[in-house]
């Protein structure tokens, strides 16, 4: 996963994401026409703040990647975190 798929993928789900890396956060949202000039490594990211219609929540890295990638959907992430509560 690059910063550009994040980009991309908050384009086509209306999102708005920040990532925590060191003490400082990186936003990108699907309303940006490009992305910041000054990017951490996608590696340094610690979680992500996901903010989109039905959906305000902090997202591990992992779990990022693999909603990004395709490999986890928003609906079963969403499950999983019933299922934690």
């Amino acid at each position: 996963m690059t910063f550009v798929d994040v980009l991309d993928w908050c384009k086509k789900n209306h999102a708005d994401v920040r990532g925590v890396y060191r003490g400082k956060a990186i936003s990108i949202s699907y309303k940006d026409t490009a992305l910041p000039s000054v990017l951490p490594s996608i590696g340094e990211i610690f979680h992500w703040d996901l903010e989109m219609a039905n959906l305000n929540h902090y997202v591990s890295g992992s779990d990022f990647e693999r909603i990004v990638t395709g490999k986890l959907t928003i609906d079963d992430f969403k499950s999983a975190l019933r299922v934690r509560e």
